[in-house]
């Protein structure tokens, strides 16, 4: 006959360890091994079974599951689980409960069911809200539990680490974006990034053995494929992140660079113009002709180039920016602005000379220049002539 299949072995949660403890007020304790001994061996679930909760309940809050016996190993404590709920068990797993607490009754308790020494209240799953799981048996505390002795405890410090880090990284963004914005959240602390971290402890509590877990069915075959789907579904959300981190930079280095091209040419315009009215106060620009040489001038491409033979016989590259403002420069006052008085009226004579006849050349620079003399000293002709003459 073929041999039944055997239910998998539970899977021991370890809640606690010896020695010096702070529990979750703050108060110091020490925990001997005889101590802990003592409170393994007293547990007895028929007497009062210590349930499996989230967070640190009282009275009458849902139980997940119960410890069906505990143990203990070089000072480390484990609890052996039973009648789990298969939903909590499968959110464990996941990683959605990081961190176990447990509660303990100290010696003399009114609750104590055995008050001789310390005894397992409850066993706590921090990290998550409750499920809401319809059917789950209470879990009866007594009322007068404001005594008990509570312990968070990571079971693995790498874990635990990478938990906090997650947390860390996560609010961190969070607050980035609530004070400044998501896009400079992003530039600090990208999403993906924190994921990653998420992801990393998620795998991490999935594959250790000393992490908070329950037993996995014997098939595994579901688990993978979830695992696998999970795995693609954060790949392509990191992608996803990259391309629209991507995508920002590139949108705001164009706005950069737009705002620097507008730049460039607001300056371009400023410096023409001023050229414009240096040439306009030297008068080889009409002020009429100001916008239109603006215009041109600064459209000239900055590596345009004017090719032309050099008096040495040379060819000549300058950049026709340059040449064009040397050239305007060099161009003659087309508005003269210096003082002008009236011209003196210039004493000449002019003779048409009959046919055949010619005027003596000589004679006539003597004539005109006795005319300037007689205009100049208001004197008869005789006179002038004398004067000039002489």
């Amino acid at each position: 006959m073929p041999k039944p299949a055997s239910s998998p072995e539970p899977k021991l949660l370890e809640i606690f360890r010896t020695g010096q403890q702070t529990d979750v007020t703050g108060r110091t304790w020490n925990f001997t091994e005889a101590d802990m001994q003592a409170a393994v061996a007293a547990y007895d679930p028929t007497l009062f079974a210590a349930p499996l909760v989230v967070g640190h309940p009282t009275l009458n809050d849902p139980a997940y599951g119960w410890v069906n016996k505990l143990d203990i190993k070089d000072g480390l404590i484990t609890a052996e689980p039973k009648d789990v709920e298969a939903q909590f068990a499968a959110l464990v797993n996941e990683g959605r409960f990081p961190k176990m607490s447990a509660s303990w009754f100290p010696p003399g308790h009114s609750a104590n069911p055995k008050p001789e020494g310390w005894y397992l209240r409850h066993v706590g799953f921090l990290g998550a809200a409750a499920p809401a799981l319809p059917g789950l048996k209470p879990a009866s505390f007594a009322a007068d539990d404001k005594d008990v002795v509570t312990f968070d405890f990571a079971a693995s410090h790498a874990d635990n680490a990478l938990w906090s880090i997650s947390r860390l990284a996560r609010s961190m963004r969070d607050w980035m974006i609530g004070k400044f914005s998501l896009e400079e959240a992003d530039q600090v602390i990208p999403d993906y990034l924190v994921r990653d971290v998420e992801t990393a402890h998620t795998q991490a509590m999935s594959s250790s053995a000393v992490t908070p877990g329950f037993a996995a069915p014997e098939s595994s075959a579901d688990a993978d494929k979830a695992a696998a789907q999970q795995q693609s579904a954060d790949f392509a959300a990191r992608e996803n992140d990259l391309a629209a981190r991507e995508a920002s930079l590139q949108a705001r280095e164009q706005q950069t660079a737009t705002r620097e091209q507008q730049a460039q040419a607001a300056a371009r315009l400023t410096d023409c113009a001023s050229f414009a009215e240096q040439l306009i106060t030297s008068g080889q620009l009409l002020p009429r002709e100001k916008d239109a040489f603006v215009s041109f001038m600064a459209h000239i491409p900055d590596d345009s180039v004017v090719s032309f033979a050099a008096e040495d016989g040379s060819t000549a590259t300058p950049k026709t920016n340059d040449w064009f403002r040397g050239f305007m420069q060099a161009l003659p006052a087309r508005v003269p602005f210096g003082e002008r008085g009236a011209a003196e009226p210039e004493a000449t004579a002019s003779f048409a000379a009959p046919a055949g006849y010619t005027v003596n050349p000589d004679r006539l620079e003597l004539h005109n220049k006795v005319l300037a003399y007689q205009a100049q000293h208001k004197c008869d002709y005789s006179t002038a002539v004398s004067a000039v003459s002489s």
